[in-house]
């Protein structure tokens, strides 16, 4: 006896359901989007992401996170004449900036993974090659 009377008001239940869940997964979805977005570090989807690069940052992240291995602006701290001075790097030969965000990007041993964003990334490369030469 219950089945058919559910049967009967199916066609009445089914928006009332179908309002509920999606209510309940907005809800959801809207926590969990509150939960991971941090207005310091994310960029709103709304929002262009600049592809200009920050050099004064990029210097300011040279200093603090490669200046132990590499020259940032003077002699290599390190000693080790295979690491090249950022100049140097900034300098190569069809040097550009895609290519140095290619390689902080992937970086090879033994310069470690610095797991840098990319706005982190843009800058550097930005403070890279505004050491270039002009030429």
């Amino acid at each position: 006896m219950l089945a058919p009377l559910c049967c009967r008001f199916q066609p009445l239940l089914r928006p009332a359901l179908s309002a509920a869940a999606a209510l309940l997964l907005l809800s959801a979805i809207s926590e969990l989007s509150a939960q991971d977005f941090n207005p310091e570090t994310d960029i709103p989807l709304n929002k262009l992401e600049s592809k200009v690069p920050d050099v004064a940052n990029g210097k300011e992240l040279a200093e603090k996170l490669c200046a132990s291995c590499h020259a940032v602006d003077g002699p290599s701290p390190s000693g080790n004449s295979d690491i090249p001075s950022f100049k140097a790097a900034a300098n190569r030969e069809g040097q550009t900036l895609e290519a140095l965000a290619n390689w902080l990007t992937s970086p090879h041993p033994p310069m470690p993974n610095l797991h840098l964003s990319r706005q982190e990334i843009r800058d550097l490369g930005g403070y890279v090659f505004s050491l270039r030469d002009a030429k």
